[in-house]
């Protein structure tokens, strides 16, 4: 076996060391900076509540127990109901004019 026939070993191309950045300017490279718009904001509250309305439940069961009571015991007043609403309507008209 010939080992000392592996061809020309002097042409063999070494690598060339790259430089490296000095470390102050590492250091002093500026930092990102993330800024959110009004809009962008105001979208992002509007998803929170938007989420919270869909994680609640659509029908409140201790409401409806309390009123299936009231029912049964006769107890209930409809006319009640029209009276809360009619305050409330007449409470937002007066809002919304008084401006």
């Amino acid at each position: 076996m010939v080992i000392d026939k592996l061809g020309n070993i002097k042409n063999i191309v070494e690598t060339k060391k790259t430089k490296s950045a000095p470390k102050s300017e590492i250091t002093s490279a500026p930092s990102d900076k993330l800024e959110i718009s009004s809009e962008g904001l105001k979208a992002a509250e509007e998803a929170k509540y938007i989420q919270m309305v869909k994680d609640s439940p659509d029908v409140r069961l201790e409401k409806v127990l309390a009123l299936k009571e009231q029912i049964a015991n006769g107890t209930y007043d409809r006319h009640l109901d029209n009276k809360v609403l009619n305050a409330v309507a007449g409470k937002l008209l007066n809002g919304i004019f008084s401006e």
